[in-house]
Formats: C-alpha cells, structure tokens, sequence
C-alpha cells in the first residue's frame, strides 16, 4: 500500500495527480466549512445586535410610558389628586396655612347614627379662606397643614352648628303654614344668610310652633375632607357707610347676642331679598362665631349700638359660589341697611 506523503512536506508540484485531487479536494472542504463557521458567526453577532437593539428600544418605550403618561396634563393632575385622595396620603408641596383659599370635598356625618347629612356629592367642594371665620371654627382650624390629596376625619363635636336653645322657638298662625304641614315638617323662610330651616314643632289650636334651632344643634358629627385644591386667598373686605350713627363707645364683642334690624338687596339690580322691617320682626343671633355670615361678622363688629349703616359686602364674604336658593344667585355681591338695636338684650340707652 503507498501511503501519499504528508502534504506539507511535500511541494504541490512534485506530487503525483492523483495526491494532488486528494488535497484540492480536501482544500475545497476546508474552505467551505471555513466559509459555513464565518457566516454562522456574522449571523450570530447581527442576532446578539438585534436583540441588544431590541431590549434598547423595549426599554426606552418603557421608559417613555413612565415618563409621559398618556392623556393631558390636567387629566394626569386629576388622576394624581384622585389617587392621593383614595389612598389618603398628601400629594403637594404646599401646605395649607392661614390666608390660603382651599377647596375641600366633604362628607358630614351623626356621631350618634352614623347617618349622612350633608355632602359634597351633591353639592359641589366647599370653598373658604382660612382665619376669616367663614366656616365652622373646627374645620377651619382642622384644615390647617394639609396637603393636596390628604383627607383627614374631623371631629367636629356636639356645638359645631351651635347649643340647642329652647328659647329659639316661635308660635305662628297655622294659616300662614304651608297646606297640609304637620309636626314634624321641615319649613324654610328668609333671613340675612339665606334660607333659615324651621320645624314644626307642635300644633296648637290655630297656631303652630316651630323651632328655628339648626337641625344639628347640639348634635356631635364628624367631616371627613378631602383638599382638592389650595392657593392665596384674594384680599375682600367689607365696606361700610353710616347713615346715622350710634354712641360711638359700645361695640360688640365676640359671641354677644345683637338684635338688628336689615334689609338686603342685590348689588347688581337693587332686587330686595329679604326685610326684617317688612315683618316687623328684628333679627337675633351670636356675633363673632358664624351664625350669620362673614361679611356681616366683619362689618357689624365695627359698629356701635343705635347705628344704622349700609353694608356693601362682596359675594366671597357672602354666599360665594353657592348662592342660597332661588334669591341669591351664585357669586352675587349683596348690600345690607342694617341697624344695630341692642347689645345682650340693652338698648342704646342702658348699654
């Protein structure tokens, strides 16, 4: 048996043919499987590529998404704030301090029954400025240092609409009561913060009493809110001309009870909305502690006993957005005559 010779020794010239076939053939496999080895690699770092660039641009439309959720940026606001109101944490970098308007979701409850009494569901955020004494003393004070989106429970107490005072009661013709009220029906009539609630408390022969005490009086309830939204408080203040003037000495204090008389009217047409001259009947009420609105709260505290004066109040210390019923439209600036009758039960001359 001949054996070839070891082709690397042995110059392709002086081969015989048939050795020479054998080592071209062997070449031209080399060559290919060579060729096969590279294009496998080139295949293989364009996949690896492919798949880097992949996961690059997996990555970056991740990052994309996070970053710029789809919608405006009102509608994100909204979604933000509603997130942080459901979740009861804080959203914001302001804190809500005295000065500042805030808008507050709202709902009010009986410690005793747990029933809902008021909300703001049905009646839209309530809107009030901090330390102007717009709103009762414990949620103005319970507002303080929230944050947008925060809620809190607060316990507002037996007084927050005021003590029951049986004394807050008054015998009316039963004519002059809706046909068909019994015991027991809700009645509304003017006064100077709008509609007042009253109760028919018991029938007697021809006449009625009801009871003008709040409906809560008395009774402990709890205000969970939300803070929908905070900013500066604009600057209003009352203005207030006398028209003939009082003992110049004796002013009210806080939580004194004055007897006035009034007439208020809208800014805008002069349209009268309510007289206590008309009826005869000279309003009572607290100073200083919310029972009548801000704007009054501010002005008549500046008056003296036996004054009379004309009260231009700007709808933000009035009834702002709400309006109260069908008299005072929403945002509406009002003018009152009022007169300041007695102070604690003195007339101007034992005051």
């Amino acid at each position: 048996t001949i054996k070839p010779p070891t082709l690397c020794l042995v110059s392709p010239r002086r081969q015989p043919p048939l050795f020479r076939a054998l080592a071209m053939m062997r070449r031209q496999r080399l060559l290919h499987a060579g060729i096969c080895v590279a294009l496998c690699c080139c295949v293989a770092r364009v996949a690896l590529r492919m798949i880097e660039l992949g996961t690059c641009f997996s990555t970056a439309a991740a990052r994309h998404v996070t970053l710029r959720p789809a919608g405006s940026r009102q509608q994100r606001q909204r979604g933000w704030r509603a997130a942080a109101a459901a979740e009861g944490e804080g959203g914001g970098e302001l804190a809500v301090e005295e000065g500042m308007q805030v808008r507050v979701h709202f709902v009010l409850t009986r410690d005793d029954t747990g029933q809902i009494v008021d909300e703001s569901k049905t009646k839209g955020p309530l809107v009030f400025a901090c330390g102007r004494g717009e709103v009762m003393p414990g949620l103005d004070r319970g507002v303080l240092g929230m944050k947008r989106g925060e809620s809190r429970n607060l316990e507002l107490g037996p007084n927050a609409f005021g003590e029951r005072d049986e004394e807050k009661t008054a015998e009316v013709p039963i004519e002059k009561l809706p046909e068909g009220a019994k015991v027991g029906a809700s009645l509304q009539m003017q006064g100077p913060r709008g509609p007042m609630a009253a109760v028919v408390q018991e029938l007697k022969g021809t006449n009625a009493v009801l009871d003008f005490n709040h409906p809560l009086a008395g009774v402990s309830v709890t205000m969970k809110v939300v803070l929908d939204d905070l900013r500066e408080a604009p600057k209003v203040e009352v203005e207030i001309e006398t028209t003939s003037p009082g003992d110049g000495v004796t002013f009210p204090q806080p939580r004194d009870t004055l007897t006035m008389h009034y007439v208020g009217t809208l800014a805008a047409d002069g349209k009268q909305f309510d007289s206590s001259r008309d009826r005869g009947d000279p309003l009572k009420f607290q100073i200083g502690i919310g029972q009548v609105i801000r704007g009054w709260d501010t002005g008549v505290m500046k008056m003296s006993i036996g004054e009379r004066a004309t009260l231009r109040i700007p709808a933000a210390m009035g009834y702002g957005e709400r309006g109260a019923g069908a008299a005072i439209p929403p945002n509406a600036d009002l003018v009152f005559d009022v007169e300041l009758l007695k102070i604690n039960g003195k007339p101007e001359s034992s005051a």
